[in-house]
């Protein structure tokens, strides 16, 4: 017997005799959504009578390459997609050898088991070769006439499948799965032409984001065409960062900066040709955190955090900690953002995360159209008519962007503030674009590479959805 003494099921109680102490005596594991889900999910298969489970294994540092075969590891897995931005490389030989047990194939579907749990992605047909580490677990299909890796992947997103695996996980610092846990997460299987729809809704998502990798790619070949007009030797230039170097003692202002990691970027600097300051041309700031009493569960007044910046596109979808009270909103509404506004994160625990993913505020969400707020790891620079954003948002992008970003860093603890990213020398080929018919054409490249982005979200949504009802209408 379980009552639930609140709608958010905050309070409960439970009979001594219904709870099994031999097994778990933790209150977590005996919430009441966890319950109910059991019950509605305990008809259905078990995973381990659908796949073939196998777990990876990370090779030793020395084993990595510049190229070769694909290694994954917890950031490569993402919301039913692989992120491979930063993926790792293996030899032929550690993949055949080390690590052969774990190999995968078209079709398999990953799953994180630490950390992060429950992202999940499926190895694509264009994946030849690959290889997982060993927070993430690779299911194999026994039969494909049965059941279809989209759908799974799909299915393995719901509350169905995430109330499973969250009452069951392990640990405190970092949490874990384990394997017999795994073997007994409850699968719905429908009927296929249920499955064939989730396939197809999840494809048309997967090349509504190509398209707009494409578009954003094109963006940013016509943006590099163009300045390397008006800059020579762009692609060298950040070398200059890297080089040993010695100035005079009248070209370092003591009172203002002594550090070598700033000067180190002077060569590259003075070979931008002649530049405004960022300040000059901007409007720079950043937001405040809340007090721990500012935050609210839900609401309608929106704060975001550093992790809404992917350089991908703004993605407030994790509301943790997200929403504010009303009063807070209003003592802070000058810090909102507004449409074209770009954003960075201006505190990390490591330097190199500073400025190596910016995000433009494109649209707002209809529900916070009226303003967003940004914590204080968030800086927003907001252009004058001068400088289109689009045009400079791939200008500090760029590997230039980033090392000048890089230099303005201040602390131990790495700190970005408003007065040093003002600094920033914009070189006049960034304005000079801005104002010509390219700066139209990279604006709507990218405009339109972010909407087609959100859209292949919103079908990967739309695709959990229908999987969601499947389930209920049983």
């Amino acid at each position: 017997m379980v009552e639930a003494q609140t709608k958010n099921q905050n309070v409960f109680w439970l009979w001594n005799k219904d709870v099994d102490f031999q097994k778990r005596g933790d209150t977590q594991y005996w919430l009441p959504m966890f319950l109910e889900n059991e019950t509605e999910v305990s008809k259905f298969p078990k995973l381990t009578d659908l796949v073939e489970l196998k777990g990876g294994a990370t090779p030793l540092g020395s084993n990595y390459i510049e190229h070769g075969i694909p290694f994954l590891r917890i950031q490569n897995i993402g919301e039913n997609e692989l992120v491979l931005d930063e993926v790792a490389f293996i030899s032929e030989d550690t993949h055949e050898g080390l690590l052969k047990r774990s190999q995968l194939k078209s079709g398999d579907v990953l799953f994180t088991i630490t950390g992060r749990i429950g992202s999940v992605a499926v190895v694509p047909d264009e994946m030849k070769a690959g290889n997982i580490n060993q927070h993430m677990v690779r299911m194999r299909i026994k039969n494909r006439d049965k059941l279809l890796p989209h759908y799974l992947s799909t299915y393995l997103l719901t509350d169905y499948a995430k109330l499973q695996h969250e009452r069951v996980a392990y640990g405190t610092t970092r949490i874990a799965l384990d394997y017999p846990t795994l073997y007994n997460l409850k699968v719905f299987v429908p009927p296929l032409k249920d499955q064939q729809k989730v396939e197809q809704i999840v494809k048309e998502a997967f090349q509504l984001k190509k398209e707009a990798e494409k578009e954003y790619q094109e963006a940013t070949n016509v943006f590099l065409e163009n300045i390397k007009t008006y800059i020579s030797g762009w692609d060298t230039l950040t070398t200059e960062a890297k080089r040993a170097f010695w100035l005079w003692s009248d070209q370092v202002d003591i009172a203002s900066r002594i550090d070598p990691d700033y000067y180190s970027g002077e060569g590259m600097r003075n070979k931008l040709g002649k530049t405004k300051s960022l300040g000059e041309l901007a409007e720079i700031k950043i937001g405040k955190t809340p007090a721990f009493d500012d935050y609210l569960p839900s609401g309608k007044r929106r704060i975001m955090k550093f992790r809404a910046i992917t350089g991908r596109g703004i993605d407030l979808e994790n509301e943790e900690r997200g929403f504010v009270k009303e009063e807070f909103f209003q003592k802070n509404k000058r810090n909102k953002l507004n449409e074209d506004d770009i954003v960075l994160g201006s505190a990390a625990h490591q330097a190199h995360y500073i400025g190596k993913y910016l995000d433009i505020v494109d649209e707002l969400p209809k529900e916070f159209a009226d303003g967003v707020l940004t914590v204080a790891e968030i800086m927003t620079i907001r252009v004058d008519k001068t400088l289109n954003p689009f045009v400079l948002l791939l200008f500090l992008r760029s590997s230039v962007g980033y090392e000048l970003i890089q230099r303005q860093i201040k602390g131990q603890t790495s700190h970005l503030y408003p007065k040093d990213v003002a600094s920033i020398g914009i070189p006049e080929a960034v304005i000079k674009i801005s104002k010509s018919k390219i700066g139209v054409e990279i604006e709507g490249k990218v405009q339109s590479s972010l909407a087609k982005a959100r859209l292949s979200k919103q079908k990967l949504q739309e695709a959990k959805d229908f999987v969601e009802n499947l389930v209920k209408k049983v």
